[in-house]
């Protein structure tokens, strides 16, 4: 099978790297950040091909295409810019990086089947119970752009028919080892090993997450991709929504610590919503299974 990466520089390709079957051919894609052939080569993933593409740049894109041949099995798409906070300083990077850059990739290298990691934020605004029948309507960039994408690539499949299948992931994040530095679960980890004791939130700290371990995550997101023939949006969440007042003081209980936490100003994505889609579970057979406890106690080994 040959399978397609974008963002595989990032979190989760790092991971998916790790985690997809040596069997397949994966063209590895990324734009500049350094270190992926290195890390390639320190794994011995001898079926992984590194490849430097700015997939806004469409001569770029095509020789992409080129280095790949016929189009690839499958792709898995998780190029984008990963800081929702930050859309609302830059939209046009946003939509840039989230929704131009992905349809310059579907128009000059299409795969057969696609799986596009799109985000829960698309339900940017609503409260209680979501599902993909929701009306959305989201306000965040970030959101607006994601949502933006996934009708693009139905465009695709169902206008263009250069793809044959598609998965849009409405995922609801994950946390665990070669994350952003800034990602909460890793700097708060990091702070509390380092002696921090104080902590302040961003709002009252009652804002829901429902993020998985990576572990869960990539195994479903792999499972997404050998599921060709299927056109369908879907929640992937961790059906264990947490506040984020929940994860400092996780956190501190892990590492046998007493913290203080002090809340201030607001916070621009504040999530008071929680998927009940059970297709990933009842179509695909994919339940994540690792407890939040268990994932930081994962994660703080891994961060030593």
């Amino acid at each position: 099978m040959k399978v397609v990466v974008t963002g595989a520089s990032g979190f989760i390709g790092h991971n998916v790297l790790l985690r997809a079957p040596r069997e397949w051919t994966i063209y590895a894609v990324y734009r500049s950040t350094p270190g992926l052939e290195a890390f390639v080569a320190t794994h011995g993933l001898t079926h992984v091909r590194p490849v430097r593409c700015n997939l806004l740049n469409e001569p770029e894109v095509e020789e992409l295409a080129r280095t790949i041949g016929a189009p690839p099995d499958a792709m898995l798409y998780l190029a984008a810019n990963g800081d929702p906070v930050a859309s609302s300083e830059r939209p046009r990077f946003d939509l840039e990086s989230n929704t131009l850059a992905f349809v310059t990739c579907l128009e000059h290298c299409p795969a057969n089947h696609v799986v596009y990691v799109s985000s829960g934020a698309v339900y940017d605004g609503l409260s209680g119970a979501v599902s993909p029948a929701s009306p959305v309507a989201p306000r965040l960039p970030y959101a607006i752009s994601k949502l933006a994408s996934e009708q693009y690539l139905r465009f695709f499949a169902e206008r263009r028919g250069t793809v044959r299948s598609y998965v849009n992931v409405r995922f609801f994040g994950a946390y665990g080892p070669y994350e952003a530095p800034r990602k909460i679960t890793t700097r708060w980890l990091q702070a509390l090993a380092a002696g921090q004791r104080e902590f302040v939130i961003r709002g009252d700290g009652r804002n829901l997450i429902d993020f998985m371990y990576v572990d869960d995550a990539v195994d479903g997101l792999l499972a997404l991709l050998t599921a060709a023939g299927e056109r369908l949006t879907v929640d992937f969440a961790s059906g264990a929504p947490v506040s984020v007042n929940d994860v400092v003081n996780t956190m501190a209980s892990i590492l046998g610590v007493t913290v203080t936490v002090r809340h201030e100003g607001v916070v621009p994505e504040y999530i008071q919503f929680h998927s009940v889609d059970m297709t990933m579970r009842e179509r695909f057979g994919i339940a994540p299974s690792i407890a939040f406890a268990d994932g930081l106690r994962r994660l703080s080994a891994f961060l030593g």
